[in-house]
């Protein structure tokens, strides 16, 4: 397949330069890069889902009443009571 691509003249000197480096051509350095680049890349799965980390402190509240129970009952109070 042949195609065009348009690329910055300072892309293409820093191409040309590491082409040199390894002595192969820019086309052949341009193959190369693309393969690897292909096959190091991951697959596209969709968007990233957003997970909400959830920690369980102890407390199930049935209702805003079942809490008030807790927290004003004298064992609570005893407990957290400062001394």
């Amino acid at each position: 397949m042949i195609t065009s691509l348009e690329i910055d003249d300072s892309l293409a000197a820093q191409l040309e330069l590491a082409a040199k480096a390894r002595g192969i051509s820019t086309r052949e350095f341009i193959r190369t890069a693309l393969r690897q680049a292909l096959e190091t890349a991951r697959p596209a799965t969709g968007p990233a889902r957003f997970v909400q980390p959830v920690h369980d402190f102890g407390t199930h509240i049935e209702s805003p009443w079942t809490i008030l129970v807790d927290v004003e009952s004298d064992e609570y109070i005893r407990k957290n009571s400062r001394k």
